[in-house]
C-alpha cells in the first residue's frame, strides 16, 4: 500500500510521524513524506521513499484564514495534488502543522481517506479542522476527543521504536549506559529536559537551585538545549562537586531515560509519551507560551492520574523545585505510584495500533 505522511516543524509532529513512516516502511508499504522547508526534518531529514519539503507557514497575524486565503497555500495544495496523481496513496495521515493543511485537503479533495494524530489533550488548529474531513483521529491523550469532529481513538502517541525497545530492556541495560556516561550506579540520577522552545527557564531554574541539590548526593543529566546557561551550568555543577553530564542536545535520548530515577522536564507531548515508557517520576513545568496553553492541560491530565507531578513556572521556587526532586528520588512510596500510573498511561504499541487502522488490518 502507499500512504502519504504530512506534519513537520517542530519534533512534536516530526517525530511521531517518523515513528509511523519508519513502521510502514518495514512491512513493505511506500511512504511519500510531506514537511516544510523551515522545519526540523530539513536538518534531520525524513524516512520516505520520497520526501517533499514545500515553503509554507502560517500568515504572520491571521494564522490558519490567512494561510487559506493565500497565494502560498493555493501552489502548496496544487504541488501535493500533483504528487497524490504520482503517487496515488491509498490514505493520508497528517500529524500537524501548517503543512498538514494542503496536505489533508489535497487528500480529501482526490478522494484519498485522511487520517489525523493529534499529540496534545487540547488539539491545534489545523488538526481541528482537518478532523472534520476524517476517516478517524488518534489521539495521544483521551480528552483531545472533545475537540475533534467524527471519531477518534485514544491510540497514544507514536514513538520511536529505538526509545520503546530501550524501555522493555531499562533494567537490563541501565548499568551498562551509566558506565557510559561515566555515571554512578550507587547514587540517584536526575534528568533536567527544557524541549526546544522552553529550556531556557529550566535552565535557569537550575542554576538558582543547584547549590540545595548537593546536600541530596545526587548525580545530574541536564539537557540545556543550545543555551548560553550550557557552560554556566557545567561550571556550577563542578564547582559545588554535583556529578553532572550537560548536553545541549542528546542524541541517544532513550539512553538518557534508562539510568533516570527521577526527571523534571517541560510538558510537550513527545517528552510525555517518551518518560511515560520507562515510568520515570516526573515533575512537569508547562511552557506557558505553547499554543491554547496545550502544556498546562497535558500535565494537568496526568496530574489528575496520579502518573505525574506538575507545577506553573509563575509561582516555582527554586526551594520547592529542590523538595520535590528530593520527594521524587528518595520517596519510595511516592516515586512508585508515579511509576506505576505513569505506565499505565503509556501506550507502547501506538504506532502499531495506527498502522493496523490505516492499512484496514483493525475494525474502527
Amino acid at each position: 500500500m502507499n500512504f502519504l505522511i504530512a506534519g513537520g516543524g517542530t519534533g512534536g509532529h516530526y517525530f511521531p510521524a517518523y515513528a509511523l513512516a519508519t513502521c510502514l516502511l518495514e512491512a513493505g508499504h511506500r511512504v511519500l513524506y510531506v514537511g516544510t522547508e523551515n522545519g526540523i526534518e530539513k536538518r534531520l531529514g525524513f524516512p520516505a521513499e520520497k520526501v517533499i519539503l514545500l515553503k509554507i507557514s502560517g500568515v504572520v497575524g491571521r494564522g490558519i484564514s490567512g494561510l487559506l486565503s493565500s497565494f502560498r497555500f493555493l501552489t502548496a495544495g496544487l504541488e501535493v495534488a500533483r504528487e497524490i496523481e504520482r503517487f496515488k496513496p491509498n490514505a493520508s495521515i497528517v500529524f500537524g502543522g501548517y503543512v498538514s493543511l494542503p496536505s489533508g485537503f489535497s487528500s480529501y479533495l482526490k478522494g484519498i481517506p485522511l487520517f489525523v494524530q493529534e499529540q496534545n489533550s487540547i488539539p491545534g488548529r489545523v488538526n481541528r479542522l482537518l478532523s472534520r474531513f476524517s476517516v478517524c483521529s488518534f489521539s495521544g491523550f483521551p480528552k483531545a476527543a472533545d475537540y475533534l469532529s467524527g471519531r477518534t481513538l485514544f491510540t497514544g502517541n507514536p514513538v520511536r521504536r529505538e526509545i520503546v525497545s530501550a524501555a522493555s530492556k531499562r533494567e537490563n541495560q541501565r548499568k551498562k549506559k551509566l558506565e557510559k556516561l561515566g555515571l554512578s550506579s550507587r547514587k540517584k540520577t536526575l534528568l533536567v529536559l527544557g524541549g526546544s522552545q522552553g529550556a531556557l527557564w529550566i535552565n535557569k531554574i537550575f542554576l538558582k537551585a543547584a547549590s540545595l541539590l548537593k546536600e541530596m548526593g545526587i548525580q545530574v543529566i541536564h539537557v540545556t538545549g543550545r543555551s548560553k546557561e550550557e557552560e554556566k551550568l557545567r561550571e556550577l555543577y563542578g564547582k559545588l562537586g554535583i556529578d553532572a553530564r550537560v548536553f545541549p542536545f542528546y542524541k541517544e535520548i532513550w539512553e538518557l531515560y534508562s539510568v533516570a530515577d527521577a526527571a523534571v522536564s517541560r510538558a510537550g507531548a513527545l517528552a510525555i509519551s517518551e518518560l511515560s515508557l520507562f515510568g520515570i517520576p516526573t515533575l512537569f513545568i508547562p511552557y506557558p507560551f505553547a499554543a491554547d496553553n496545550h502544556q498546562l492541560e497535558n500535565a494537568k491530565y496526568l496530574s489528575s492520574i496520579g502518573a505525574a507531578l506538575y507545577r506553573e513556572q509563575s509561582s516555582l521556587t527554586p526551594e520547592e523545585l529542590a523538595e520535590i526532586v528530593e520527594n521524587l528520588l528518595f520517596s519510595i512510596i511516592e516515586a512508585e505510584r508515579l511509576r506505576e500510573n505513569f505506565l499505565s498511561f503509556s501506550r507502547p504499541k501506538a504506532t502499531e495500533e495506527i498502522a493496523e487502522v490505516v492499512c484496514g488490518k483493525r475494525d474502527l
